[in-house]
């Protein structure tokens, strides 16, 4: 008898945690339809910030908008800041050779000195 009571509160709570496993799956129901004119999520892909680097200079790349370039050491110490305008541009760098961390934005990267 007992595990027929199991048995009927597993199936009780099973239906009542997932009642959309019964149901149609179909997001665009009770939805307007989007015209042509109106992009689509998903549709507009912002350009990828580029950041390449060549011994001791940083080359930047599709830059949307004033940022700020911030290198630091493995230690987390900053050692080199700098206000990069947008647009493409090639920064030289004069730290000793090793591994830092570099940070535009929200973006960050592990960069190589040599």
């Amino acid at each position: 008898m007992k595990q027929f009571y199991l048995i009927l509160l597993l199936a009780f709570t099973c239906a009542t945690a997932f009642p959309a496993l019964g149901q149609e799956n179909n997001p665009t129901r009770g939805m307007v339809q989007q015209t042509d004119t109106i992009k689509q999520a998903g549709d507009y892909k912002e350009p990828v910030i580029e950041i390449k680097v060549f011994e001791n200079r940083i080359l930047v790349e599709n830059l949307q908008q004033e940022m700020i370039l911030e290198i630091f050491n493995i230690m987390g110490v900053k050692v080199y800041s700098r206000r990069i305008p947008p647009g493409t541009g090639e920064y030289p760098v004069n730290l000793p050779r090793g591994y830092y961390i570099l940070k535009i934005g929200k973006i960050t990267k592990k960069i190589a000195i040599r």
